[in-house]
């Protein structure tokens, strides 16, 4: 009677799951591998990709943003996660919370609100601020599993490297950057990824004047869904390898390993 109570209370989420996630996968799939006619290509979609004279611009740009983006949220966020799992600190509730209003906020009026202040500054609008605006949308995102990780960490392992004569810095270096690699590299995938396919950011931060993978993929949609869909389904692959890399060093609960 419960297990099938249970299955009742999941069959809305299944529903929602096969409608909204997994069917508009499998047509992406589909999509990547038919022709503009309809007809079954194989690889025909990724050489048309390979000969585009505008792809390589695009994909050195998202690069170019999504490792300046997921470094500069790694260098901002760790030691904010760090900080606020210290014992010391009884404010880590009204902390979090202020890193995570900014998301409750409509998403186009604060990316419109910053190019506002740029432009008030008198900041030439392009990658430099594209990048600022990813960092902003994205920071949150980096400081969450990196802190869940910290705080997860057994102290005892500080401890008894403080113990054995390592100073603060030396255990922090040795003992919790080491353990809490899941959560950066958590941090890192769910970072990079989503700052290399959004295309609301470079529209309005860079005046149209650069474009990333998103915005490529955007441009597409109208007159060639099968490339669009075919540069979708090399992403999905490339999370996909990430996750699976993530999991990896998910395996072991309190973390990675000790240097």
């Amino acid at each position: 009677m419960r297990n099938t109570f249970r299955k009742m209370l999941a069959t809305p989420y299944a529903l929602f799951m096969a409608l909204f996630i997994i069917l508009p996968i499998v047509l992406i799939a589909v999509y990547a591998f038919m022709d503009k006619d309809g007809a079954f290509t194989l690889l025909g979609n990724f050489k048309d990709l390979a000969e585009k004279e505008a792809l390589p611009k695009v994909i050195k740009n998202s690069v170019i943003a999504g490792l300046s983006t997921s470094v500069i949220c790694l260098l901002i966020g760790y030691p904010i996660a760090y900080y606020l799992t210290k014992k010391e600190f009884n404010r880590t509730g009204v902390m979090i919370g202020l890193f995570l209003v900014p998301m409750w906020i409509n998403f186009l009026l604060r990316m419109v609100s910053t190019k506002a202040v740029f432009t008030a500054l008198n900041i030439p609008l392009g990658m430099g601020t594209v990048i600022y605006g990813l960092c902003y949308e994205f920071l949150p995102f980096m400081i969450m599993p990196i802190y869940t990780t910290i705080q997860k960490i057994d102290k005892c392992y500080i401890e008894g490297a403080e113990d054995l004569g390592a100073t603060p810095i030396k255990a922090f270096w040795k003992v919790t950057v080491p353990l809490s690699m899941p959560g950066i590299i958590s941090g890192m995938t769910m970072v990079i990824i989503p700052s290399i396919t959004t295309f609301a950011v470079t529209e309005i931060l860079s005046n149209g004047k650069l474009m990333l993978l998103g915005d490529y993929i955007y441009s597409l949609r109208t007159y060639n869904l099968n490339l669009a869909s075919a540069i979708s389904l090399a992403l999905m692959v490339l999370l996909a390898i990430s996750m699976i890399i993530t999991n990896k060093f998910n395996k072991d609960e309190n973390g990675g390993g000790i240097w």
